[in-house]
């Protein structure tokens, strides 16, 4: 299992619901889409609720949507209650794409981690993503920067590779 996450200096993935950067990062999106097409992405319902309406379900995806409630429904994907339940019924390679919870319960059980990692502090941010220990190495390193001719990106940030040791 992976897990793919965007994130601040200080971890903050989330502000009222949304991005902390909003939707400054058109590089990271085209990023995180080349990562998870074809594959299963497993989310909780806020995250699946902070979607934009025209992205829900993420295309050429298979959207799977945890959620404590038995009765929720997501059109276009499987609801389902438990991560084990979402893998389960995944189909290719899983990517778990948030929120902060979901984080937490797939952390213990992912073998790798693809981190944006964002050269800011979003002070106002209300969500973070777990902390992390020492039996991740970093694999790889991918600088992008705003001064890049034609990114739209208002914020440098890197690409990082994150693999559990052995």
């Amino acid at each position: 299992m992976n897990i793919v996450v965007a994130y601040d200096r200080n971890g903050a993935i989330g502000k009222d619901g949304d991005l902390p950067w909003k939707r400054d990062l058109p590089g990271d999106l085209a990023h995180f889409r080349e990562i998870t097409l074809g594959h299963s992405v497993v989310m909780g319902r806020a995250t699946w609720e902070s979607l934009p309406k025209p992205l829900r379900p993420l295309p050429d995806r298979k959207n799977i949507v945890l959620s404590r409630n038995p009765h929720f429904q997501a059109e276009g994907a499987l609801c389902v209650q438990s991560l084990a339940q979402a893998v389960k019924a995944a189909e290719g390679e899983v990517f778990v794409i948030g929120g902060a919870r979901v984080y937490e319960d797939a952390l213990p059980v992912t073998d790798r981690i693809y981190a944006t990692e964002v050269h800011e502090v979003f002070s106002s941010a209300d969500t973070f993503f777990p902390d992390v220990d020492d039996e991740w190495v970093e694999s790889s390193r991918e600088n992008h920067f705003r001064v890049e001719f034609g990114s739209g990106d208002r914020y440098d940030y890197d690409f990082v590779i994150y693999d559990r040791r052995n």
